[in-house]
């Protein structure tokens, strides 16, 4: 793999699909909220409520909602898949990510820090709407490529990549007025399964290990998964079905 650019994440999402594998490594943005989805009936919905408690820290300002106060809660938002997919993808993350920092399971995340403040009277009923009609929509995580500190997944534009943009993209325009600086850039669908490692050759040797052994993991996008962010753990708040197409 290239170390010789890096690219900001905004600028990859900007492009017209994922990176391919041993280009350009790529500076994760999410804060962790790290890298970071979702869950499925009520056992799943405990998922992101282990973990260890720690002392709250103050977020970079371009992870602060643009709200009139400050926010006594944010939200995260994630595609929701099957479970079938969702356990692949957990599991992958669980074999690279360091222990003692994965508290969460696989996600793709489209926003990071939704408002609390403004969850019933904006949030939700976008949520619900948006959701209404869409229809459930095949996913590929299929091509692995480099982080700053870590190993991605993504998913081809024709195989869910265009699909989870297009959904990004209405509740974006939905939300612009309210979304914090990185919300409100670029948006790439993808796992993050190695992340927070600062030995670059521990970090190549795992990403040579996937890219001969990963050969993508088919699944089913079923919605979104609304989230309460507390100091690294993800509470499951509710789920929002897109439509099964007839």
């Amino acid at each position: 793999m290239s170390q010789n650019t890096r690219l900001s994440y905004s600028a990859a999402a900007g492009s017209a699909d994922i990176p391919k594998p041993r280009q350009n490594p790529i500076k994760e943005a999410h804060a962790d909220q790290s890298s970071s989805h979702q869950q499925h009936a009520p056992r799943e919905q405990q998922r992101y409520q282990h973990g260890r408690s720690g002392h709250k820290r103050t977020p970079s300002p371009s992870h602060v909602p643009k709200t009139s106060s400050a926010e006594d809660s944010v939200y995260v938002l994630t595609l929701l898949t099957d479970a079938k997919h969702h356990r692949t993808l957990t599991e992958t993350r669980k074999k690279y990510f360091p222990p003692r920092l994965n508290r969460l399971e696989a996600h793709i995340t489209l926003f990071h820090a939704l408002p609390g403040s403004l969850l019933e009277e904006s949030i939700k009923p976008t949520l619900r709407e948006i959701s209404s009609k869409t229809n459930q929509f095949h996913l590929l995580a299929a091509t692995p490529f480099r982080l700053n500190k870590g190993i991605a997944i993504g998913l081809p534009k024709s195989s869910g990549g265009d699909d989870a943009r297009q959904v990004h993209q209405q509740l974006k325009a939905a939300w612009g007025d309210f979304l914090s600086r990185q919300d409100a850039g670029g948006f790439a669908a993808h796992y993050t399964i190695m992340n927070k490692v600062d030995d670059e050759k521990e970090v190549q040797k795992a990403f040579e290990q996937v890219q001969d052994e990963w050969k993508g993991c088919h699944g089913t996008v079923l919605g979104l998964s609304l989230f309460k962010y507390d100091r690294g753990n993800w509470v499951h708040n509710e789920d929002f079905k897109f439509a099964t197409s007839q």
